[in-house]
Formats: structure tokens, C-alpha cells, sequence
């Protein structure tokens, strides 16, 4: 059945259903009096790394069908595109920011450091993630994988965006993402600023590790040297 695809597809279905929890806020106001909010936090963690190793095996299962074949250039610029990509990850669930995912305690407007450059950097961070990987990887399972985590990325920033408008009102995001945009560095054409405070400066340092880490797993994990289109 779906041509050898259908446990793709069930595996990418439950995938968006487990990320549709977070934003609904009954849903998870529920769980968490029912688990705990810790127990809440760690069984959402453990399932959703589940799910996702279901989904790459489902990928990896799937019939090869080409879209487009590898090329080394699509490879170098997956490369140089991963360092930004674990950076501004990182600083998303890093650094204060009351207007996307991660903590919001202890934001500072006059120093909005990564927060000036893109109001979501998480799931900005997960899209370029997924958008540089779509270049190398043309198998139609590869590209239903990648594309799909690029479209939910970039989707789930309006999704964050009109949720936090309904939580914090008019008045307060107005005056909290004045200076900000879910298109990069536009924020600062509208009187924002990227001045860093210590915790962007950790968020830099800690994606540069993360990044040395992903190069030093990916062929332990996927078989795959990640700096093969330079050699």
C-alpha cells in the first residue's frame, strides 16, 4: 500500500500530531496536572526522540525512488550552512526570549542579541537544518523528510507567533516584538538591535560544540561522512 511508503507516512502523521500538542494549551495543561510538569517535560522528551527514530528508519526502509542524484556542492553547502544552523538552535533554547519556544524569564530588550536577528531562532535553526540536508539527500523519501520538517518548521513560527499574541495580548507583543521578524535581519531595519548578552555568547559556544559533535556522530549514526563533498 502508498507504493511501499505507508509506514513513512504513518510515522510522519503521528510525528505532527505528538508537535501539535505543545501549542495546545488544554491539551497540555491536562497532561501536565495528570504527570507532573517535569513528568510532563521528560515523557514528551522520551516519546518525541522515539518517534523520530521511527521516522528516519521509516526514511532509510523506503523504496529509493531518485528526485535528484548527489552532487558535491549540495554537500559542501550543507556544510557550511550546519554551523549557523546548530548556532542559532541553541541560542533558541538558550537565551531569554518571551516571544518563541525556550525560556522567557530575564529577556532584555536593549540587548536582544539573537533575538534581534530572527524573533525564533529554534525553529529557524531546525529550518536551516533541514533545508541544507534537502540539497544532498534526492531520494523521494529523503525529500519527503527533510521537505516536510522545512514546511512544519517554517509553519510552526506563525503557529508560536498567534499563540503568543492570545497569552501575552495586544499591548504586551506588540511592545515585545517591535524590533522583531520571522524574517531574518529584517528586525533590525525596524529598530531592533543584536546586541549580545552573556547567554548568546554561551548560545554561540554551545552550538559550535554541537556542531563538532554532529560532525564526529554522523557516520557512527548514519553512516554518512558529513565532509565528503570536499574531498
Amino acid at each position: 500500500m502508498f507504493g511501499g511508503f505507508g509506514n513513512l507516512i504513518a510515522a510522519f502523521i503521528v510525528f505532527l500530531i505528538l508537535h501539535s500538542i505543545p501549542p495546545m494549551q488544554r491539551v497540555k495543561s491536562y497532561l501536565i496536572s495528570v504527570m507532573g510538569k517535569r513528568g510532563y517535560y521528560f515523557s514528551y522528551s522520551v516519546v518525541s526522540v522515539l518517534v523520530l527514530v521511527w521516522l528516519i528508519r521509516e526514511v532509510w526502509a523506503a523504496p529509493y525512488i531518485e528526485v535528484w542524484p548527489f552532487e558535491a556542492w549540495a554537500a559542501r553547502a550543507t556544510a557550511h550552512t550546519m554551523p549557523l544552523a546548530t548556532i542559532i538552535f541553541v541560542a533558541g533554547f538558550l537565551r531569554p526570549n518571551p516571544l518563541s519556544i525556550g525560556p522567557s524569564d530575564g529577556y532584555d530588550k536593549k540587548r536582544q542579541g539573537f533575538v534581534g536577528i530572527v524573533r525564533h531562532p529554534a525553529l529557524w535553526g531546525f529550518a536551516l537544518w533541514a533545508g541544507a540536508h534537502l540539497l544532498p539527500n534526492g531520494s523521494l523519501a529523503e525529500v519527503l523528510f527533510f521537505g516536510g520538517l522545512l514546511v512544519l518548521s517554517l509553519a510552526g513560527m506563525a503557529i508560536v507567533d498567534r499563540r503568543k499574541k492570545r497569552t501575552l495580548g495586544a499591548v504586551a507583543w506588540n511592545e515585545l516584538s517591535s524590533g522583531t521578524s520571522n524574517i531574518p535581519f529584517l528586525g533590525l531595519l525596524k529598530g531592533g538591535n543584536c546586541r549580545p548578552t552573556v547567554k548568546d555568547v554561551y548560545a554561540f559556544l554551545g552550538g559550535l560544540a554541537l556542531f563538532a559533535m554532529a560532525i564526529f556522530l554522523h557516520p557512527i549514526l548514519f553512516d554518512v561522512y558529513p565532509l565528503s563533498g570536499f574531498s
